[in-house]
């Protein structure tokens, strides 16, 4: 008994002597969003981060969720345009002429929505964010509602829960 308790108290000091220490991982390849670091492992003190950030918009029409494949914000003439569009639906929304971080009326000149083939050219009701606007990198992110309607019809396009992300304008 006195012989196995030696036996099993030296494994035990062995194996535990062995065990490797966890190593330190620098802080621009932990995978963590450290002090400083403008996005996960970059900027700051860490390499410069990757524009490259993927583009992205969505919105709900009369409760359903859309993605739109494709999306192009610009500015052109002093007037802002956010156009998109997937196999079945496009949106050219005329959001004005100030780029500022804030909340507006979209215009419903120039604004106008297509579902499967037929024309909205009434819009009302729009209005849209622009939650932050990067000048140096030329993007910004937004969101937006509208209401679109056809004259002598007594349908309505609504459309909720509109977000883009990351647009790059010329």
């Amino acid at each position: 008994m006195r012989y196995t308790s030696f036996l099993y108290f030296t494994m035990l000091i062995i194996f535990s002597s062995c065990k490797k220490m966890d190593e330190q991982v620098p802080p621009c390849e932990n995978g963590y969003l450290d002090i400083g670091e403008v996005g996960i492992d970059c900027g700051g003190s860490c390499l410069p981060c990757n524009n490259n950030e993927p583009s992205y918009m969505s919105f709900d029409c009369n409760g359903v969720p859309l993605v739109m494949q494709t999306k192009e914000l610009t500015y052109n003439n002093g007037i802002w345009s956010l156009a998109a569009n997937n196999d079945t639906f496009s949106i050219q929304l005329n959001l004005g002429s100030n780029g500022q971080v804030d909340v507006y009326s979209t215009n419903p000149q120039g604004s106008v929505a297509v579902k499967n083939g037929i024309y909205y050219l009434n819009a009302t009701n729009g209005t849209h964010a622009f939650y932050y606007h990067d000048t140096l990198n030329k993007k910004m992110g937004g969101f937006f509602q509208i209401d679109f309607s056809r004259a002598g019809f007594d349908d309505t396009l609504r459309i909720q829960n509109g977000q883009f992300e990351n647009l790059f304008y010329n």
